[in-house]
């Protein structure tokens, strides 16, 4: 058998000897792992970003509905709550308690005033759920430790004496940037803590910054807040028992200071979260006691996703409950069809290179037949020419699978340009509609190879069945 060295030298020689040859087998896989590599990148981002907007580690358990209304005759407690949590494929249950009374945020944000209905707009969550974000960076994470907590839980320490500032002024407290007077006790109370969607954080980007001149808030909002002067600069002023559209019309208010300290995936889509305990006591405060222990949905972790079939039939059986229908999932699902759709179609691109790559073979193998038949005359054995044809094919196609990578990286870099110089900045815009994961970039190579070698083995069988007499004497 040909040494390897003298096998690999003669395959390059032989490949790189044709530029016709190297040029008409190549451009089929060059175009085939160029669409496969760009087509899965981008369903890569795609489902990146949905997993940003639809968190779908999570289930989120609620009451039965008719006609889109909830049913009062099924409520959620902390007996439910309980119930869920025995349940041996559940890891994690926490419940959330929606806002349930009429409330909105006035405030003032780098000169211009805001106003915002958050009647059914804000809810409750366990501080844990915010903080246990995976998603978040180590700083960020201390961050929300410090700050995400229900402030208000622990009352047996008194408060500071202060004077109310006249016209919303700064705060007499010790620590303004965390602590107001509050008006009604004339007591140091610690802002609660707010932390918003990424969705809202797109919103005011897209929608409000760019109308009232107000600087847009990048990834890092600590950073922002420490270039914007501090948490007292994100402080608004939440008014309970009030209704945005009738202000005059209400039997009870109340005005409590809040200060947005983070952004976060776990926080309610559109509005804004806060710990549980605030939500708890303003409902049973404005509502009465029964709405202060009566939680809007439940978030449960289950152990095993596979597992959501079991959990969902004994949530009906049992509790008659039901998991809400996740957009997240079917997003992913419909994600998952489209980008098999695309690898098909790229695959069948790479199936006619590789077709493409046994015409060329065949002819070279034909043209080659004196080379061929030499070949063998001087001692090769079948196997050496087979390795021969072969290699040439394996070398063609992965060249052509290199190349193939770069043209696809270079048309994703030029579609990227295209879209942020060209197409206008909406709601999770990503910086860059491609992920060129590693298994990507190895899988185009691999495939590239794989099929250029498929391609040539007819041809290499013929070659290494010609006998060398038969080859050297034919015309």
């Amino acid at each position: 058998m040909m040494p390897v060295g003298n096998l690999t030298r003669m395959v390059v020689a032989n490949t790189l000897r044709s530029r016709r040859h190297f040029a008409l087998s190549a451009f089929g896989i060059v175009i085939g792992i160029a669409t496969f590599v760009v087509f899965l990148a981008s369903t890569e981002q795609v489902g990146n970003v949905l997993e940003k907007i639809f968190p779908v580690e999570e289930v989120t358990v609620i009451p039965p509905h008719v006609t889109g209304l909830a049913m009062d005759t099924k409520r959620l407690d902390d007996e439910t709550v309980k119930q869920i949590g025995e349940r041996s494929e559940v890891a994690r249950v926490l419940p959330r308690m929606s806002l349930a009374f009429p409330a909105f945020g006035v405030g003032d944000f780098n000169g211009s005033p805001i106003e915002l209905d958050i009647s059914g707009a804000a809810d409750g969550i366990d501080s844990a759920y915010v903080v246990d974000d995976p998603t978040l960076e180590p700083e960020q994470k201390k961050f929300f430790t410090e700050l995400f907590k229900d402030w208000e839980a622990d009352r047996t320490a008194p408060r500071a004496r202060c004077v109310p500032p006249p016209n919303d002024g700064p705060s007499p407290c010790a620590q303004p940037d965390r602590f107001y007077c509050d008006r009604a006790d004339r007591t140091c109370h610690h802002r609660v803590p707010v932390v918003i969607s990424p969705t809202m954080l797109q919103l005011y980007n897209t929608e409000y910054a760019s109308s009232h001149n107000s600087p847009m808030i990048g990834e890092d909002f600590a950073a922002f807040i420490v270039k914007l002067g501090g948490l007292e600069r994100l402080r608004f002023t939440l008014k309970l028992g009030v209704n945005m559209f009738a202000p005059n019309d209400q039997t009870k208010m109340r005005d409590v200071e809040g200060v947005v300290i983070g952004i976060s995936g776990k926080a309610k889509a559109i509005g804004m979260t806060v710990p549980l305990g605030y939500i708890a006591r303003w409902n049973a405060e404005f509502k009465g006691a029964d709405a202060g222990k009566r939680y809007s949905s439940i978030v449960v972790t289950l152990d095993n996703r596979e597992r959501l079939g079991q959990f969902s039939k004994w949530l009906e059986e049992t509790l008659d409950l039901r998991v809400e229908d996740s957009i997240g999932e079917k997003f992913a699902v419909a994600i998952f069809i489209i980008r098999l759709v695309l690898v098909a179609i790229s695959l069948v691109i790479i199936v006619i290179s590789a077709i493409n790559i046994a015409h060329n073979f065949f002819m070279q193998v034909t043209e080659r037949r004196r080379e061929l038949g030499l070949l063998r005359a001087v001692g090769a054995t079948q196997t050496d020419v087979k390795l021969v044809v072969l290699g040439e094919a394996a070398l063609i196609g992965f060249i052509g699978g290199a190349l193939g990578v770069g043209v696809g990286v270079g048309l994703a870099t030029l579609i990227d340009w295209l879209v942020s110089h060209y197409l206008s900045n909406f709601p999770y815009k990503p910086t860059t509609w491609f992920h060129f994961r590693w298994w990507i970039v190895v899988g185009g190579l691999v495939c590239a190879a794989l099929f250029a070698v498929l391609g040539g083995y007819l041809p290499a069988r013929r070659a290494s069945k010609m006998e060398p007499a038969q080859a050297l004497t034919q015309n």
